[in-house]
């Protein structure tokens, strides 16, 4: 080959790209700049070559060139982290200005239908994020909300810690009654009788010893109670009742103080000085002194006899108890009950201001769902499988051999997609026994069980007859079950259906088993396997058996 002829080959080669790819420019500027150059890169070829590059000058201006020949998917790259993703068409000419700050925003745009839609997309998103940011600030800065969430949260420790000494207060009363029968044992006379001497002094200090314990440990909370965080009101006529009963508790635990101190205090007191001097004297020898022990027990007895009143009025303190009690638990759950009705008209404000923004949102991406920039909002719509199947579909036929185009067309065209929460159920259209088509869609305005088994299948069977419960339980309130069968073999299949008492009318199969065309188009690799699908025919759960999918059904229907 002579050169002539390369050089010929070569030019042809030049001038046959040039009548396809065309340039592509992009005059940036970048507010708050803190980068000093920018590559520009494709978006998901992992190729690490630039395409192109630029010095961003001090005033944060920059100017890229290159030839492009279709529509695709680019990136501007400032940093290792920090990028900016863009759609780019041949023979664009685009004026930029992004925010260094936040390279999610674009500032102003013209040149460029596809990044004019990025901006409104991405600053109907931001108003999206400020509607929430907003109403949560006044969530927080509402004075009802703070005041009863210190009820929801402070005063539950503060109720819960009177709950927690309560056994104490218990445990003392008993032993009070412990040492009256005690008393009433070893000293019927007021004296203690020489035969129970060593039993009352070690049975009597035992207990006393205990009594002045566990009313030490109501002392202890009572000296740390902190009422004050709770004796402010919200002079607010609609939280007047809450007021009041807040007032009442800390009335009735002040006089349920002076009760237990009533009773207990200066038994405890005096349990201590004179058990303090028993030991004292036990430990010195003292009392081998039968004379002197004998004194000791008689002071004991004396001072269990001097207080047997207070296991007598053991009954009004648990009555006491048992009304702060309930109280305390009335206010705390009185307190969330409120919280969350604060928090659910606040809920019901971002509900209804999201939903307008987030139907303009929708329309946005249906209006431009030929546009390749809608794949960077896509998970923004997760939920909304229509607008996600609908700008797919048209993104599909427009570039049908697009990588990114193609990877996620797929995925909506996968049986998980297609059976995900939310989804409508796809049509099902198939022979019932007697060779009558039957179609699932003919059941929109019914809850229905899609239940896919087979004749041959063990926990297919076994499942059926909870399946057989809840039809006549719920059919009458518009619940149908429509049965696919993965069998093939026909009569085999419908003695299954007699045997079981599978009494409803909606069983379809194509008697081709594991091939069953259903079972591909529901991606069913296993069985037993239900959807449970609404009124609209919209899959509400896929998997649910036995107690799950009762308590669904309840949850549905009621009982």
């Amino acid at each position: 080959m002579n050169k002539k002829y390369i050089l010929f080959l070569i030019s042809l080669l030049i001038v046959s790209y040039s009548s396809f790819a065309q340039n592509v420019t992009i005059k940036g500027e970048l507010q708050n700049n803190k980068f000093s150059e920018v590559y520009l890169m494709s978006a998901y070829k992992n190729t690490g070559t630039p395409l192109a590059h630029a010095d961003i000058d001090a005033k944060g201006n920059f100017s890229l060139s290159l030839p492009i020949d279709s529509t695709d998917m680019y990136m501007l790259k400032f940093s290792e982290k920090q990028s900016f993703l863009l759609c780019l068409s041949p023979k664009e000419k685009i004026s930029l200005t992004l925010d260094a700050n936040n390279l999610q925003r674009v500032v102003s745009v013209s040149g460029s239908e596809s990044i004019a839609f990025t901006k409104e997309l991405t600053d109907l998103l931001a108003r999206r994020t400020a509607c929430l940011d907003s109403i949560n600030r006044e969530l927080q800065n509402n004075k009802a909300q703070q005041y009863l969430v210190d009820y929801a949260t402070g005063f539950k420790a503060f109720h819960q810690s009177f709950v927690d000494v309560q056994p104490d207060i218990v445990s003392a009363l008993q032993k009070c009654d412990s040492m009256n029968n005690l008393l009433d044992v070893c000293a019927k006379k007021g004296k203690v009788e020489k035969k129970y001497l060593d039993y009352f002094l070690n049975a009597a200090v035992a207990n006393l010893k205990l009594l002045k314990n566990y009313y030490a440990s109501y002392v202890n909370y009572w000296n740390a109670l902190d009422t004050r965080p709770y004796e402010k009101r919200m002079e607010d006529a609609q939280y007047k009742s809450f007021d009041d009963n807040v007032s009442s508790y800390l009335k009735q635990l002040n006089d349920f103080h002076k009760i237990v101190s009533f009773n207990l205090s200066d038994y405890a007191k005096e349990a201590e000085v004179l058990i303090a001097q028993y030991e004292e004297a036990l430990y010195d020898g003292k009392l081998e002194n039968a004379k002197l022990k004998s004194t000791y027990a008689d002071s004991f007895a004396k001072l269990i006899n001097k207080n047997k009143s207070a296991s007598k009025n053991a009954e009004e303190i648990h009555s006491q108890s048992d009304l702060i009690t309930r109280l305390g638990n009335s206010i705390v759950v009185e307190a969330q009950a409120k919280v969350q009705g604060i928090v659910a008209q606040y809920q019901n404000e971002f509900n209804t201001k999201d939903a307008l923004i987030l139907n303009r949102l929708s329309q946005l991406m249906l209006d431009h769902k030929t546009d390749l920039a809608t794949l960077m909002f896509l998970d923004n719509f997760s939920t909304d499988k229509k607008v996600v199947g609908e700008v797919l579909t048209a993104l599909h036929q427009k570039y049908p051999t697009h990588p990114l185009v193609v990877e996620n067309y797929n995925k909506i065209n996968s049986p998980q997609f297609r059976t995900s929460a939310g989804q409508i159920a796809p049509e099902l259209e198939f022979a019932n026994p007697e060779g009558k088509i039957l179609k699932l869609s003919d059941l929109r305005g019914k809850v229905v069980l899609i239940d896919f088994w087979a004749s041959w299948c063990g926990p297919c069977r076994r499942e059926n007859p909870n399946v057989v419960n809840l039809y006549a339980k719920y059919n009458s309130k518009g619940f149908e079950v429509f049965s696919v069968s993965l069998d093939n073999n026909k009569a085999k299949w419908v003695e299954a259906i007699q045997k079981d008492n599978l009494s409803w009318p909606n069983h379809v199969s194509d008697l081709k088993g594991w091939s069953s065309a259903a079972a591909k188009l529901y991606g069913v690799n296993s069985i037993p396997c239900t959807f449970l699908i609404d009124k609209d025919g919209r899959i509400i759960a896929k998997g649910l058996r036995g107690d799950e999918l009762g308590q669904k059904l309840k949850q549905i229907f009621g009982e």
